[in-house]
């Protein structure tokens, strides 16, 4: 798509002639991790240079990330170890932001399932919560094995991320806990995918989490972004001013329509997930929901801030 056509309704590129009446509208920028700051375990070039550079401004830049696989600590360290300055305090996760959900929100204490990953378990311990489930399961996945299946009492809540050792059994644990209609149910995010080193895309949170719902024929309360949750969490424990943040993310569905629905402006960035041709499609749909996926801005890596912000 031409920059032309993006610029028809919104999406403008940032450049040296809109860039400093941006950077003067705000004080704070929450920034999504994979396919923005790194691809898995592979830092973007440049990348560390532009988070610098907009500290060095006095920006608060805070860690948004739907990875639930993940401690706020265990993010903080992969962070440092990329060269981008990162403290605990600075990570919002959706595996933390599930676990106060469940304490501050349900008023839960009891034992969770998880289909999901031991940062995500770590992170509902650290509130004092008990888990079950995480890890692959002992026995073979398969019909036998989920009819034979006794339920733990004491769990009242399930809790689903996304987990490498998913499996048929584990959607069906997951389902006959569910079957209780006290029982909460819980998604970290919705993410259908992420972003692989060699450009494939790998199933995410959202696609575990799509067998279970079917399964159980629930509708998990789903924490992380685009949803309302991770963004009253977030504006809570740091006091911001949604009209003085930005939000920069690479997927249309997830960190755009999070800052449209928060009312924050949004830098696309084409290194991850979305391109302008998603974009395109939303400025041409009549759904007021497309139409919040629109971001303000765009550029083709975060890593092109630097060179902006330096003239």
């Amino acid at each position: 798509m031409s920059k032309k056509v993006a610029e028809s309704a919104g999406c403008r590129l940032l450049t040296s002639s809109n860039i400093k009446a941006l950077m003067d509208s705000i004080d704070t920028v929450l920034c999504d991790c994979d396919g923005v700051l790194y691809h898995m375990n592979t830092v973007i070039p440049g990348i560390p240079e532009a988070v610098h550079k907009l500290k060095s401004l006095g920006k608060r830049f805070f860690y948004v990330t739907n990875n639930s696989t993940k401690t706020r600590n265990e993010f903080a360290k992969k962070c440092t170890g990329m060269g981008l300055p990162a403290k605990e305090d600075d990570i919002i996760g959706s595996a933390y932001v599930a676990a106060l959900f469940l304490r501050q929100n349900c008023n839960y204490n009891g034992k969770v399932y998880v289909i999901g990953a031991t940062g995500l378990a770590d992170e509902l311990h650290a509130v004092g919560l008990k888990t079950v489930g995480v890890g692959p399961d002992s026995t073979d996945s398969n019909f036998q094995a989920a009819q034979d299946f006794v339920p733990d009492p004491e769990v009242k809540c399930v809790v689903v991320g996304v987990d490498e050792h998913f499996s048929y059994l584990k959607a069906s644990k997951a389902a006959t806990y569910l079957a209780n209609k006290d029982c909460l149910f819980v998604g970290t995010n919705p993410d259908s995918g992420l972003p692989s080193t060699n450009g494939r895309m790998l199933p995410g949170a959202g696609s575990c989490l799509a067998m279970v719902k079917v399964a159980s024929q629930r509708e998990p309360e789903v924490v992380g972004k685009p949803n309302q949750i991770m963004f009253d969490v977030t504006m809570s424990k740091y006091k911001l001013n949604p009209k003085k943040t930005l939000m920069i993310g690479d997927r249309l569905d997830t960190d755009i329509l999070f800052a449209g629905r928060s009312g924050l402006q949004s830098l696309l960035v084409l290194t991850g997930f979305s391109n302008l041709d998603d974009v395109k499609q939303k400025q041409q749909s009549k759904l007021p929901s497309d139409k919040e996926q629109i971001p303000s801005y765009y550029l083709p890596s975060l890593a092109d801030l630097t060179l902006l912000l330096t003239h």
